[in-house]
């Protein structure tokens, strides 16, 4: 039984005393299968080095949208520039957060665009960041022949399934596992199976006060999905390990 992480920061700075351990946990829970997502020139040189060591691992970098401060163009050139040279497998994180930055708005619209302009031109997935901002998103990934993951997912069951018509994977965190929550729940109740991604985006979102979350917290997510849909969890592997594989498949629309 091999699990998954969808999302998770392994190369961020959080890690880099004690990586080497984190990585061996993950393992020895199962947790073969992981996308490494590198928003800096740090995680990302820490993540090509463990791309090397664990097939299973998958590399996506980007531009985040929640770091816009600074919105000149040759930001882009040089991911363009970076992603062909670390050979990335994905684009990752890019996209939208209207919560948190809603002052960088028009910075995050050109740049996601132009992420996904690069996604389609090198023919990568998408890892997309979408926070207060489901219809703008939306709207924009039908404009490119893109497909990929929207990540730690808090809308609604029928958004996901205007996302999912799109072509994309819908993937769920330990919102699962905070204390009434009930929308997350009802989607993953609600969609195909076939679409369905897991992940921690460790070290953030951590379901535990004072705990920093890590890839093998990821099993808690998996058993709580498990009792929504009322499967056990060897299907439930199979069935995500075999979504997390066909994102780097076909990945234009």
């Amino acid at each position: 039984m091999v699990l998954t992480d969808a999302h998770c920061h392994l190369g961020s700075r959080q890690f880099d005393e004690n990586r080497d351990e984190i990585v061996s946990r993950m393992i020895e829970n199962g947790v073969e299968k992981a996308i490494l997502i590198c928003c800096s020139r740090h995680d990302r040189l820490a993540s090509i080095a463990l791309r090397d060591r664990y097939p299973g691992f998958k590399l996506a970098c980007s531009i985040h949208p929640q770091d816009l401060e600074d919105d000149d163009p040759q930001r882009l050139t040089d991911l363009k520039e970076a992603l062909v040279e670390c050979r990335a497998d994905m684009i990752g994180e890019t996209g939208l957060d209207y919560y948190s930055h809603p002052h960088t708005k028009e910075a995050q619209i050109r740049f996601f665009e132009a992420q996904l302009e690069m996604a389609a031109e090198l023919g990568l997935p998408v890892d997309v960041h979408s926070r207060k901002a489901s219809l703008d998103t939306l709207n924009i990934i039908k404009k490119y022949p893109v497909k990929g993951i929207i990540h730690s997912y808090s809308g609604s069951l029928e958004m996901a399934q205007l996302f999912i018509k799109q072509g994309y994977y819908i993937a769920f965190g330990a919102s699962v596992l905070f204390p009434n929550s009930k929308k997350p729940a009802h989607v993953i109740a609600g969609m195909p199976l076939d679409r369905l991604l897991i992940e921690t985006d460790a070290p953030y979102q951590s379901p535990i006060k004072g705990h920093t979350h890590e890839p093998a917290d990821v099993k808690a997510i998996y058993e709580k999905i498990c009792e929504i849909r009322g499967i056990g969890m060897n299907e439930l592997a199979d069935r995500v390990e075999a979504n997390f594989d066909r994102v780097f498949i076909n990945t234009t629309a």
